[in-house]
């Protein structure tokens, strides 16, 4: 995944190719940030975060709420905000156009100028969802984003002709349900991040919870990895690791071919328990070759409640490399 072009993506899921600008600018954009929402990105010319709840008040019909997208210039270190028409949920770039992922659209926008270009469904049909079946995350390959689509597995949108397709069912749905979190893209497959949506007994069997590996190109589920801890919420790769972070705390790394080809849930490779302030990762991540960039629930030195901030790890010290 490391040879893409620079044209084609600086984001590839939720890792920065190696044409990049220098970690440590994107670091220091990172640290600029006026406040970390639910995830953090970057491609070639700013780093991303966007703000905007899920619920509404109403878990069986959502609705779209305005909220914003908070972007650092890595250049020039200037914070620049630009208002979308639903809670945002990811970002990426491809060619000359930053796709803006919310709970209910794909926004396409001109980021240079600031400009909404156009709103996409992000399925085949313009369904009425239910409640866990809106967007989570996407990721590209090539010319086709794969989007985490809560209840109803995944659907893949084709950037040449700006349409979705029906969503692939991951796992069989029953009484118990699970949810796709997150999607993050390593060579031909997508990892797909399943979290619980039923709760059960304490002697009951769990609904699946762990990794959806998809063919891409064939839009295929060729495994599934079950028994994860609960929380997972965030995963990103490179071309042989695969972190993991299950609300923040822990952080898992996994090494993606034992992922491929393990017959039974392989052990992570590196627990992370501690982090450098006191609190958690909270949130969507990304990493390049050096550093794990992540919002960060700071506990509060005083009053009750816990600081929203950023955080940026070295991947090498905390053995996530």
């Amino acid at each position: 995944m490391k040879n893409l072009s620079f044209s084609i993506l600086f984001t590839f899921g939720t890792l920065l190719t190696s044409a990049q600008p220098d970690s440590e600018r994107i670091k220091s954009a990172v640290e600029k940030l006026s406040s970390c929402g639910n995830f953090i990105r970057a491609d070639q010319n700013y780093v991303y975060t966007g703000f905007g709840a899920y619920h509404t008040g109403s878990t069986s019909d959502r609705k779209a709420q305005p909220a914003e997208v908070r972007m650092i210039d890595i250049q020039t270190q200037h914070e620049y905000q630009v208002a979308t028409l639903d809670s945002v949920v990811d970002i990426l770039t491809h060619n000359d156009s930053t796709y803006v992922l919310t709970f209910s659209a794909l926004e396409e926008w001109d980021m240079h100028t600031r400009q909404r270009k156009a709103v996409y469904s992000t399925l085949s049909l313009d369904q009425r969802l239910g409640d866990e079946q809106h967007a989570r995350g996407m990721a590209l390959y090539k010319n086709k984003l794969v989007i985490a689509h809560g209840r109803l597995g995944i659907s893949f949108f084709d950037l040449s002709t700006k349409k979705a397709s029906p969503p692939l069912e991951l796992i069989s749905q029953g009484p118990l349900e699970s949810m796709a979190q997150d999607v993050t893209v390593s060579g031909n497959y997508a990892f797909v991040a399943l979290d619980n949506y039923s709760v059960t007994g304490l002697h009951q069997k769990q609904a699946f919870r762990g990794l959806a590996v998809v063919d891409i190109e064939n839009e295929r589920i060729v495994k599934l990895v079950d028994d994860l801890p609960p929380g997972l919420d965030s995963i990103s790769s490179d071309h042989q690791s695969l972190i993991a972070s299950f609300y923040g705390n822990p952080i898992w790394k996994f090494s993606i071919h034992s992922i491929l080809t393990s017959n039974k849930t392989p052990t992570p490779t590196k627990r992370v328990f501690k982090f450098p302030k006191a609190g958690h990762p909270n949130g969507k991540a990304f990493m390049d070759d050096k550093y794990y960039y992540s919002c960060f629930w700071e506990l509060p030195t005083s009053g009750s409640y816990y600081k929203r901030g950023q955080i940026v790890l070295n991947r090498s010290q905390m053995m996530l490399d």
